[in-house]
């Protein structure tokens, strides 16, 4: 890191000073001390397995932390407090009759700004959504695959829509990681009341009331580009990680007109069908997909994820030169679908016809025919989610 008087060789290097620092001046009044671990050698650190701590230097190891009491307080005596039972702070109504639950997907962080750098962690929930039950939904008028504005007391978001039959009905769920930087109407944090915990400060950002309902767009599609580029001031859109370019989902009302703008080069190739609302471009250089764009009727739009394949490829072939402008694989190649398993790109559509055709009947078919699930394991629960959708469907 450039710093002087860090001269560690081995990570056991840092580990012994750790552990001889939690043992400095440490006469008890600290819980954690793992003193006696400061000698420990290179191979057994490299063997270590975990360690229940306390373990200090001047006793023997204890089996469990606190078992015969010495609590840390003046008598060495626990104080318990009975809370009351915590109530959501602000009541449902009429006029916001949802609870709105705002946490984390698996694969991204706070704002993203780091994880959101990851065109394979970006590649399982790419743009900002809301969780709905379809009862819900039905209620709401709300479409799978469509937009919802989230209206609260404190602000307002516009997200895709994803119907689950595992959110509980009665609430919706929004992840938190989309900021002004990132995407359009996305701060799902402007939406949460401003109430906290009276103990922990911990805000309330599982219960705030919200309301719910749709929103139309004309168009929608997707640009991929080597260098940046900036929606019309109206659009919804979103920044999506890709490899060695960018990428930016759009919804928008504006006239068809509004994108032609948008195609750069000198080589562009165009599909205009002003009747129906369609307009693509793609811009090749030495062989490469450069640049594209794809607009349309929003019940319409291409495969962003075939035409994320041809961009982040080192070259093009003619074939796929000639119908890029389809927005299909012109190598017959199955539409993976949404991701699911981050670590070795298995999409849903892939899982689904193992299951159909019998290959995999559990979690680990799945893993021993797709490796799905076999690594990280951050997928098995929606895994199971889809073994349990298939054998639904089956019995129905």
């Amino acid at each position: 890191m450039g710093f002087d008087g860090f001269g560690y060789r081995t990570a056991a290097d840092i580990f012994r000073e750790h552990a001889a620092l939690s043992g400095f001046e440490n006469t008890g009044k600290r819980a954690f001390d793992i003193g006696s671990l400061s000698a420990i050698g290179d191979s057994e650190f490299n063997a270590l397995a975990p360690v229940q701590w306390p373990v200090p230097v001047s006793a023997a190891k204890t089996e469990r932390f606190f078992g015969q009491g010495g609590f840390f307080t003046t008598d060495r005596k626990a104080r318990l407090h009975a809370p009351e039972r915590p109530e959501p702070q602000s009541p449902l109504s009429m006029e916001f009759p949802f609870r709105l639950n705002t946490g984390r997907v698996r694969d991204q962080w706070h704002t993203m700004t780091r994880t959101g750098l990851s065109p394979r962690l970006g590649a399982h929930f790419p743009e900002p959504f809301v969780e709905v039950h379809p009862e819900d939904a039905a209620k709401a008028k709300l479409f799978n695959g469509g937009f919802a504005r989230l209206t609260t007391l404190h602000g307002t978001c516009i997200l895709k829509i994803i119907f689950s039959e595992g959110q509980r009905r009665g609430s919706l769920f929004a992840p938190i990681h989309w900021s002004d930087s990132t995407a359009s109407f996305a701060r799902v944090g402007d939406l949460v009341a401003p109430m906290t915990d009276p103990y922990s400060g911990q805000p309330e950002s599982k219960a705030t009331p919200v309301r719910v309902e749709p929103v139309s767009f004309a168009f929608s599609g997707f640009a991929l580009t080597r260098n940046r580029i900036d929606p019309p001031a109206d659009a919804w859109w979103c920044r999506v990680a890709v490899k060695d370019g960018h990428g930016l989902l759009i919804a928008s009302n504006d006239r068809l007109a509004v994108w032609w703008d948008m195609a750069c080069g000198e080589k562009v190739a165009e599909y205009i069908d002003e009747p129906r609302g369609l307009y693509r471009a793609a811009h090749f250089v030495e062989g490469s997909l450069e640049s594209c764009l794809f607009i349309g009727p929003t019940q319409t739009s291409p495969s962003w994820d075939a035409m994320k394949a041809l961009f982040e490829a080192d070259a093009v072939s003619e074939g796929q030169r000639r119908t890029v402008l389809s927005g299909k694989s012109s190598d017959g190649l199955a539409d993976p679908g949404a991701l699911v398993c981050a670590c070795f790109g298995v999409g849903i559509n892939t899982i689904r016809n193992a299951i159909g055709s019998g290959a995999a009947c559990s979690v680990e078919d799945i893993g021993s025919a797709l490796r799905a699930g076999t690594n990280c394991g951050s997928c098995l629960p929606e895994l199971k989610r889809i073994i349990g959708d298939g054998r639904l469907a089956k019995a129905v």
